[in-house]
């Protein structure tokens, strides 16, 4: 990795650590400054604003993990086993990184309007694969829409009660129940 990556790199590990501990609005660039031990004339050339280091790190990160859902799903036959491997594939994204995925989380509502219809996002490959499933006869809901909250709302919201404290230990040992749970909510 060249130097300017390496730098550019510190910063925004730095940047979110700093998000999740103390909340956007809680710090600054001085702030990521002072955590990642580079300047603050140094972010400048990295990132143009506090606004675009946000960005920047939730784009990157969601259209990353619409990738990494990608593949999973794409790797499996089924809608069940597509819908298991997608699960699987959070629980992993939470364990691997619960700083990343909290900051997910933390920021999606600034900036998921945002994203345009041609970036990737876990949203859509969740839904074009329940749509899908939907088309062959194998999913019980015919709203794919409506499906697709409530998987999204079987993952996160175990996420969450893991972020806060209320579930103990990593989310991965609890993959295979979340993912029975989103399948009988599927009628699979």
């Amino acid at each position: 990795m060249r130097s300017g990556e390496a730098t550019r790199e510190k910063i925004k590990r730095a940047a979110l650590e700093l998000f999740v501990d103390k909340g956007v609005d809680g710090g600054g660039m001085r702030d990521i400054a002072k955590a990642s031990a580079i300047t603050e004339g140094a972010i400048y050339r990295h990132f143009s604003s506090k606004d675009e280091l946000v960005w920047t790190l939730f784009r990157d990160n969601f259209t990353n993990f619409a990738a990494t859902l990608s593949v999973l799903q794409a790797g499996e036959v089924s809608t069940a086993a597509k819908i298991e491997a997608m699960v699987q594939g959070f629980c992993q994204l939470f364990d691997r990184d619960e700083t990343l995925f909290r900051f997910l989380l933390l920021v999606q509502h600034g900036q998921l309007s945002k994203i345009t219809d041609d970036m990737a996002n876990p949203i859509d490959v969740v839904q074009n694969v329940i749509q899908t499933g939907i088309d062959a006869g194998e999913v019980g809901h015919a709203d794919a829409t409506e499906a697709t909250a409530w998987v999204f709302g079987i993952v996160l919201q175990t996420a969450t009660f893991q972020i806060y404290g209320r579930l103990p230990g990593p989310l991965s040992p609890r993959a295979d129940a979340l993912a029975g749970a989103c399948l009988d909510a599927l009628g699979l």
